[in-house]
């Protein structure tokens, strides 16, 4: 028979004490290391370095190039965000 509580052959009604006690040493720890991955998943540093990673994914392929489609795109973007405003704030300033 085994000592293992988590075998088929021994069950929380036919554990010892012993079995019982690595059981509940056994389930600490696997909690204690799931809290210590999720704390560390959500630290602050993880997810702003996760964040920048994923930022600089858009931007720069995995040899270290920019991606110059989307460096085109994003561009073209800024620029008719500034022509818009720029267009609204004269005309603004007739009336």
């Amino acid at each position: 028979m085994s000592t293992n509580v988590y075998t088929s052959d021994v069950t929380v009604d036919n554990a010892s004490r012993d079995q019982l006690v690595e059981s509940i040493r056994l389930r600490e720890q696997r909690l204690a290391a799931g809290i210590d991955e999720l704390v560390g998943r959500l630290h602050p540093k993880a997810l702003t370095a996760r964040a920048a990673d994923s930022a600089r994914s858009l931007v720069i392929d995995e040899q270290g190039s920019p991606k110059v489609d989307r460096l085109a795109l994003v561009g073209g973007g800024l620029l008719v965000a500034v022509a818009t405003i720029g267009f609204f704030a004269s005309r603004g300033g007739r009336g």
